[in-house]
């Protein structure tokens, strides 16, 4: 028998998403001018709130000799100082948290503190809620179905509590860790049979490598994958092996959903309604369109602990013109890792690094996994994982290949493995770079 009071609270929590869903699903056709009165006014509210209430941006907006009242365009957002994780990390909790708020009753999230120390981000319930109608959003528009059964392949850390809306076989997800083996995985998935596969790009890759290996297969009718950069190289296996349609997003822990890709592909559609994206260059000056840059958020909706001209640390370009799918957010490219995860030729010239996806290897379908590591500016040391050896010419045609990119100088090392070692939060980098970090 089912519980009334249970089904009272899933009614009401239906009640109040879907208003919110609805309203969102229209704000994907608005021009773009009404969408940039909405992030002006939205960034208004915010900057006063901030100014008043938060005294980091207190501090950093009075610092730059500027007031609230100052910003009254996109283009004038500039004016404010960029802020950085390391700001936020050498920061007292309650000089970058509003006053007044009560951080217990706060929604708190980690970043994985994949590049050095974590960081712990704090938001309303309802800012929480209203990401998770962004990312609702970005689901449904490429064809989630109430009634679907996801298999979350992630971080158990992050593994959520059963909603109620679940209990009704409403949005049903089955976590699975991401540590687990992949014949564990694949034994899951077998036993689920999910509409729906959400994973790390780098957990896809080895699930499909296995299920390949052992003529496996499951038909799932949608792939989404998050979290990690997508090469070209890892969509194709997934597709071909799962026999679907893939479709990446964009987010991370302090700022929600970003961006997100649709049926048309023809980029990431910029959640324009919810943040403000910039692409910054070396000078944390503003690029054109396509040129590719350091990509900086300000979320509109997180009173609890704003983050304005955030610094991602990721690199990115602006995408002039529409999607062929009719949706009229912003578009945006993301150009491959982190700011730190770029590579650098002997004679200084930055790479970015999908320079190796899968280039330089003929026969890359060889090639399982694979991960390179930048030990100096003269010593690349390339991880391998194949399906069967490597012949010493195929090898040193790849080395010649790399030097003829990165310098004559380069010393190229391969390292044969038999499965990459993943970083603390489950990930997998396929790029790492021992160098300084440096901007692009």
């Amino acid at each position: 028998m089912r519980d009334p009071v249970a089904m009272g609270q899933a009614s009401e929590m239906i009640l109040n998403t879907i208003p919110d869903l609805l309203r969102s699903r229209k704000n994907l056709y608005l021009d773009r001018s009404v969408l940039e009165e909405m992030q002006i006014k939205k960034l208004g509210r915010l900057l006063k709130y901030a100014y008043d209430n938060v005294p980091f941006y207190h501090t950093k907006l009075k610092d730059a000799g500027i007031s609230p009242d100052d910003v009254r365009t996109i283009d004038d957002l500039r004016k404010i100082p960029l802020t950085t994780k390391k700001e936020l990390q050498r920061t007292p909790l309650n000089q970058i948290v509003a006053k007044g708020i009560n951080v217990d009753a706060c929604v708190r999230s980690r970043t994985s503190g994949s590049t050095g120390l974590p960081l712990e981000t704090l938001s309303s319930r309802k800012a929480d809620s209203h990401d998770a109608v962004m990312w609702d959003r970005a689901f449904f528009r490429n064809g989630m179905r109430l009634r679907d059964k996801m298999v979350v392949i992630r971080d158990p850390r992050n593994f959520q509590k059963k909603s109620l809306l679940e209990h009704f076989g409403i949005m049903r997800k089955k976590y699975v860790s991401i540590f687990d083996e992949a014949k564990t995985q694949a034994g899951i998935i077998a036993r689920e049979r999910p509409d729906i596969i959400e994973s790390y790009p780098s957990s896809l890759e080895i699930l499909a490598n296995y299920f390949q290996s052992k003529n496996l297969s499951t038909k799932p009718r949608l792939i989404f994958t998050l979290a990690e950069f997508l090469d070209k190289r890892s969509r194709e296996l997934s597709e071909t092996v799962f026999e679907t349609e893939l479709f990446d997003y964009y987010g991370s822990s302090e700022i929600g959903l970003m961006s997100w890709e649709c049926k048309g592909h023809d980029g990431y559609h910029i959640n324009a309604d919810n943040i403000i994206m910039e692409f910054v260059d070396a000078s944390n000056e503003t690029i054109a369109s396509e040129e590719q840059g350091e990509i900086v958020c300000t979320n509109l909706n997180n009173y609890a602990m704003p983050l304005i001209r955030y610094m991602q640390g990721d690199i990115g370009a602006k995408v002039e013109g529409q999607c062929s799918c009719g949706i009229r957010l912003p578009l945006m490219h993301i150009i491959g890792g982190r700011k730190d995860d770029f590579l650098v030729t002997t004679n200084g010239r930055i790479i970015p690094p999908t320079v190796f996806f899968p280039y330089p290897f003929e026969n890359f379908r060889n090639i399982e996994q694979f991960r390179v590591i930048q030990e100096s500016i003269k010593k690349l040391r390339i991880q391998i994982v194949v399906k069967w050896d490597f012949s010493s010419e195929a090898l040193e045609k790849a080395r010649k290949e790399i030097r003829r990119v990165f310098g004559e100088e380069m010393e190229v090392e391969f390292e044969f493995l038999e499965k990459l070692a993943r970083d603390p939060n489950g990930k997998i980098r396929k790029v790492v770079s021992k160098l300084r970090q440096r901007r692009v």
